[in-house]
């Protein structure tokens, strides 16, 4: 197993001092520069599983077998690929061929959607508007980020919690471009047939547990989601280790569900420090365990670090589904992953306040972030993003 070093605590893109490459491992934790010490005799995962979705709908034995298959996966690697998810080809293709479209317009039409427009953090961003690693200049990718919204007709707030939106929110959360009107259309295709997905997975994770499947409904009712579809232009086949698409990270969901394109960049940082590829396979989805559940198991589900290197020469396109809990659910680990007589490795903490002190820090260049920048976090609160 690795080493993984004492946080040096700086704003995000401010790291401590780099220590060698050779042996030690950077990543970006929350708001946090972390490293992992590279191990001298490797013994961790070096490939990621497949579990069969077929019978997700059927038999309880059935989902309980998944859910088991689930429960290894998360326990050993944090990473699972799915196959028979549901989601049918044609939508995946039509997913593809929009973000084609979107990432391929001119400037001006995206930026119409600029995210630094939108206090919600949400919307277009360009090449290296964020920078995960220190290292390098920047993200080399462009992305569109979307996600819950209490006024979008498409989500039907009032029809899915019965009721109305809360009286602060005056404005969508989310922004879309003037001239792209189907780019929105195509986003939601998708986003009808993923949210489903993840829903399912929810009450397969509570069987992994080994609760009622429906044990963790009450947490889910209007869930915080992202949806980022992502464009990373081809790099140079040469560059080193710090020229990445997306820099090393753990995600801050509960959940990630990733929809990949042919072209190979994921690659996942066993515990050993050693970088596992996770390419595509057809037909799958690569899923991954957030910050927030690996909390909620105690620990016993790893938040795996990963990150997105493009060294094919070709361009890759992907979507990653980020859910999570509800803003205001106050979340403690299970009763069934706490040990007895030991403490618990997380306390409790309220889902919203972990979420904007994780996503504040991660777009500092941001006017919210700058706005709140020298408040002290335990002043920050969800409804920042809302109003």
């Amino acid at each position: 197993m690795a080493e993984i070093l004492n946080p040096t605590h700086a704003h995000a893109g401010e790291p401590g001092p780099l220590k060698d490459d050779s042996q030690y491992v950077y990543f970006h934790s929350g708001s946090e520069v972390t490293y992992r010490k590279v191990a001298e005799k490797p013994s961790a995962f070096t490939s990621i599983p497949t579990i069969d979705l077929a019978e997700i709908d059927g038999p309880l034995e059935a989902r309980k077998k998944i859910a088991e298959e689930i429960y290894d996966a998360c326990h050993d690697c944090g990473f699972f690929y799915i196959k028979n998810h549901g989601i049918p080809e044609e939508v995946v293709k039509q997913t593809f061929d929009t973000l084609k479209k979107f990432f391929a317009l001119d400037r001006e039409t995206k930026m119409d959607a600029h995210v630094q427009k939108n206090p919600a953090i949400r919307g277009y961003e360009p090449m290296l508007e964020t920078r995960l690693d220190p290292r390098t200049s920047g993200d080399i990718k462009e992305a569109f980020t979307m996600g819950d919204c209490f006024l979008e007709p498409e989500q039907d707030y009032v029809g899915r919690t019965g009721k109305q939106p809360p009286s602060n929110v005056t404005q969508a959360q989310n922004i879309w471009p003037e001239k792209a009107p189907w780019w929105r259309e195509g986003v939601y295709n998708y986003y009808h047939h993923v949210f489903p997905l993840s829903m399912k997975l929810v009450r397969i994770f509570a069987l992994a547990f080994g609760l009622e499947e429906s044990s963790f409904d009450e947490f889910f009712k209007f869930p915080i989601t992202g949806m980022r579809p992502l464009y990373y232009p081809p790099t140079p086949v040469d560059r080193d280790a710090a020229s990445v698409g997306l820099g090393a990270h753990s995600d801050f969901s509960w959940l990630t569900l990733v929809l990949q394109d042919g072209v190979p960049a994921l690659e996942v940082l066993n515990q050993d420090g050693i970088w596992v590829d996770a390419p595509p396979h057809p037909g799958t989805i690569v899923c991954n365990v957030g910050q927030y559940l690996e909390r909620q198991s105690n620990g016993k589900f790893s938040a795996t670090v990963h990150r997105v290197r493009n060294k094919t020469g070709k361009e890759r396109y992907s979507v990653p589904f980020f859910l999570t809990m509800d803003p205001d659910v106050n979340m403690e680990v299970l009763e069934c992953c706490k040990e007895e007589g030991v403490e618990p490795k997380f306390g409790p903490i309220n889902v919203g306040e972990l979420y904007i002190r994780r996503v504040l820090p991660a777009r500092d260049k941001h006017p919210t972030s700058i706005k709140y920048r020298d408040v002290p976090q335990d002043k920050w609160s969800y409804e920042i993003l809302l109003t």
